[in-house]
C-alpha cells in the first residue's frame, strides 16, 4: 500500500493556514490602499485640456532644475502672468473663431472661409484639445479665478488657451529674468533629540 494522501480527502489534520507570504496574499486578497489623502487634496489638483505640451514640458524642466513640484512652478508662472494681466502689462485680445462657438486667443493664419489646399505630405493640424495637463498644488481660489476669466462673463475662451497664453508670457518673463523662482527648503520631518546621560 502506498502512503500517499488522497487529495480529495478532507481531514481535520489538513490546515488552511498560509505558509508563505504569497499564500497569505491568496487567502486574504490584495491589501486595499487608503485613498483619504487623495480625496482631501482633490481641491488642489487642476486638469486642463488644450495646454500647449511644449510649455508644459518647459514647466517640468524648470521644476526638475529647481527640485520642486511641477504644480508649484506652473502656479507661480500663471500667478505672475495673471497679475500682469490685471495690472495691464499683458493684453489678451480674444477674436471670433468661425470653427467654434467661443472666442480664441490664437487665431489661425489663414481664414476659415478659404478652402484648404491639401498636399500629400502636409500634416493634419495639431489638435491641442486632446492634450490633458494635470498639476497639483493649485489653491482653489486661483482655479476659480482662472475659470471665471475664461468663462462667458470673462474672455469667453477655452481655459486651455488662457493657460497657454499665461504660460507663454510667464515663461518668457522667467527667461528674461523678470520672474525669479527660488526654491525654499521645507521642513517635512522631525527628529528626536535625547537629553541627559548617554
Amino acid at each position: 500500500m502506498s502512503t500517499r494522501r488522497d487529495p480529495f480527502e478532507t481531514s481535520e489534520q489538513t490546515s488552511l493556514t498560509p505558509t508563505t507570504v504569497y499564500d497569505t496574499l491568496r487567502v486574504a486578497g490584495p491589501r486595499r490602499r487608503s485613498r483619504r489623502w487623495e480625496k482631501r487634496q482633490q481641491c488642489h489638483k487642476v486638469v486642463y485640456r488644450g495646454v500647449d505640451p511644449k510649455l508644459a514640458l518647459k514647466v517640468k524642466e524648470i521644476a526638475g532644475d529647481l527640485a520642486v513640484p511641477e504644480g508649484e512652478v506652473a502656479r507661480a508662472v500663471i500667478e505672475f502672468a495673471l497679475r500682469e494681466y490685471q495690472e495691464g502689462g499683458l493684453d489678451l485680445n480674444p477674436q471670433p473663431n468661425p470653427c467654434r462657438m467661443r472666442m480664441t486667443l490664437f487665431p489661425s493664419s489663414r481664414s476659415a472661409l478659404e478652402s484648404p489646399v491639401k498636399t500629400k505630405k502636409q500634416k493634419p493640424p495639431e489638435q491641442l484639445w486632446r492634450v490633458i495637463t494635470t498639476w497639483r498644488g493649485f489653491p482653489p481660489e486661483l482655479k476659480d479665478e482662472l475659470a471665471t476669466l475664461a468663462s462667458d462673463e470673462g474672455l469667453n475662451v477655452p481655459v486651455g488657451e488662457l493657460i497657454t497664453a499665461f504660460l507663454r508670457f510667464g515663461l518668457k518673463a522667467y527667461e528674461y529674468g523678470l520672474l525669479n523662482l527660488e526654491p525654499v527648503q521645507r521642513t517635512a520631518a522631525f527628529t528626536l533629540e535625547t537629553k541627559g546621560k548617554k
